[in-house]
């Protein structure tokens, strides 16, 4: 069976009232995010806005939504009389489709990713069209499926990501994000993301003269076994934040607020302090810690608007 590659060709299938049931949630989606771009992404449909705002997929018995831990998190109360796991929702077929809690959910993915810049990984793309080519021609030369994530192509294996690639000002690149696994016989793996990524390794180039076609075909052949042998470093479970800087300085200055506080949920702190934490400048911060007072007395959280 070829390859889904856009999602009318995805939706087209399925039987007529399977189609009908899957274009509905298409609309749902694209009418509350229009500037959306549509994709597929883990052999699924996907809608992109500066990131992945959701995902959706039709099953035997039931529609599977995929919008991110955070979102099914944020609205556990109203899901659940669904199962759910950490980033995925199953709605039963023999159960009305719930349009509007499809467009909340969007529209607070929308809220959490409309800041986020999107990196140009194609700036210096032109200076490196030879060094693109040769990679592109080794990576179709496996068994790897395109993708496209984070503004860039991904190539994936049995759904996990294997390799990309990109050119910069002064090097070109590819990186294996498995590649902390790599047995690294050439010794040319650099870990390149500050320590963000534990597991990414970066192979940089200075010329496409330097790309050996043999020795990139090896790594990524071991790179695929690591996903045949399911290797992966398991998420370290998140830290209790506590309040600090300016938050901090108005909870203590004002012991009434400090309770109020106190009494949201670990997700409702977590949601107000990284607003804070987010402005750039003190002046921000303060007319942040302004807004959000009032919600916080009333027991309020951050995004709670989209829950009702």
């Amino acid at each position: 069976m070829a390859a889904i590659t856009d999602v009318e060709q995805y939706i087209a299938q399925f039987d007529g009232e399977k189609q009908i049931l899957l274009r509905e949630v298409r609309a749902t989606i694209v009418r509350i995010a229009p500037e959306a771009t549509e994709t597929i992404s883990y052999q699924m449909p996907t809608f992109r806005y500066k990131g992945n705002l959701i995902h959706f997929a039709l099953y035997k018995h039931h529609l599977g939504i995929y919008p991110g831990s955070e979102a099914i998190d944020h609205f556990k109360e109203e899901l659940s009389s669904y199962k759910t796991s950490k980033g995925a929702i199953q709605i039963p077929l023999d159960q009305k489709i719930p349009h509007v809690l499809i467009q909340k959910i969007v529209l607070y993915n929308m809220e959490q990713l409309q800041h986020k810049s999107i990196p140009d990984w194609k700036r210096y793309h032109a200076q490196w069209e030879d060094a693109i080519e040769k990679i592109q021609q080794i990576l179709h030369e496996l068994p790897l499926d395109r993708e496209f994530k984070w503004g860039s192509d991904v190539y994936t294996y049995q759904g996990k990501n294997v390799v990309s690639y990109g050119g910069f000002k002064n090097h070109f690149a590819i990186w294996f994000y498995n590649g902390v696994f790599l047995k690294d016989k050439d010794s040319v793996l650099i870990t390149a993301s500050g320590g963000k990524t534990k597991s990414l390794r970066q192979w940089r180039f200075q010329s496409v003269d330097e790309i050996d076609t043999v020795k990139i075909k090896n790594y990524l052949q071991e790179a695929i076994q690591t996903v045949i042998d399911g290797k992966e470093i398991k998420p370290e479970k998140s830290v209790l934040h506590q309040p600090s800087g300016l938050l901090k300085e108005t909870l203590t200055k004002d012991p009434s607020f400090q309770r109020a506080f106190d009494k949201l949920s670990p997700g409702k702190q977590k949601e107000y302090m990284e607003y804070i934490d987010n402005a750039k400048q003190d002046k921000t911060k303060t007319a942040r810690i302004e807004k959000i007072t009032s919600l916080i007395k009333e027991g309020k959280g951050l995004h709670d608007k989209y829950k009702r």
